[in-house]
């Protein structure tokens, strides 16, 4: 199975089983599983309101084939709309990004180029290197990484400090790391025994104590992509127009689900 619809699948069903594989040990002593059942209910909890994020960050990104980095306004808004603008040195947009749920929009202005089509993981994956889900996308921007069904967890307490929370469901699992307040730093999927995508947050800031930097790493497809916000706002009030783009007078349009 393609790694692209590996995460789809992942990230997107309830997974069912009769039984779990074992639970791999990490340096720390178990504990209640009740402790882990707080710990992820208290995170849900601290974002249950977080409904858009505003703000400008430093991305940047490396796969097999080379390294990019770039400033971008990033503006997202639950479920599934998102609009990126790339900046030059200068502040001028070099390409912009934008879906609202089902459609994709990309404008290449200095190129005169307009890209559409549907806001599938594929298409989003030309453009942010990251094959994700659109709400998937969002969710993790907002610190919401998805969690799939389980039919087992196990909760230790780290010898680094912490707490480590593992669910699993059939060859699927998950890896949940708090820190000593009680803050998700890292979660972790694995299809068997192959980790196939990790999140990392950090820079938490006041009042909101939400994370400044996003890390996501895909080892099977050599890709690894960080944000890192110097401004962030959450809870505005984005205009419905910002997350649709027309093509602009002169442009030629490229549609992507041609490809």
């Amino acid at each position: 199975m393609r790694l692209t619809a590996l995460i789809t699948l992942w990230l997107s069903l309830a997974l069912l089983a009769a039984c779990a594989p074992p639970l791999v040990r990490l340096p720390g002593t178990a504990v209640a599983p009740e402790v882990g059942d707080t710990l992820l209910a208290d995170w849900r909890a601290s974002t249950a309101e977080v409904q858009t994020l505003q703000g400008l960050a430093k991305v940047r990104a490396r796969t097999a084939e080379g390294s990019l980095s770039a400033t971008q306004v990033i503006v997202a808004a639950r479920p599934d709309r998102l609009r990126a603008e790339t900046l030059s040195p200068f502040g001028t947009p070099l390409l912009v990004l934008a879906a609202d749920g089902a459609r994709l929009g990309v404008s290449v202005p200095a190129n005169a180029v307009f890209y559409t089509g549907e806001a599938s993981p594929e298409n989003l994956g030309r453009f942010f290197r990251i094959p994700l889900r659109l709400e998937d996308l969002v969710d993790i921007l907002l610190y919401r990484a998805p969690l799939s069904a389980f039919v087992e967890r196990q909760t230790l307490v780290l010898q680094t400090g912490g707490w480590l929370v593992q669910l699993a469901a059939a060859d699927r699992r998950q890896e949940l790391r708090f820190d000593g307040q009680r803050r998700l730093v890292e979660i972790r999927y694995y299809n068997a025994d192959r980790m196939f995508l990790e999140i990392t947050y950090g820079g938490f800031a006041a009042p909101e104590a939400l994370p400044r930097q996003i890390a996501i790493a895909l080892p099977e497809l050599e890709t690894r992509a960080s944000l890192d916000f110097e401004d962030a706002t959450y809870n505005g009030k984005p205009r419905a127009e910002l997350f649709r783009l027309e093509p602009p007078a002169g442009a030629r349009v490229v549609v992507l689900d041609d490809l």
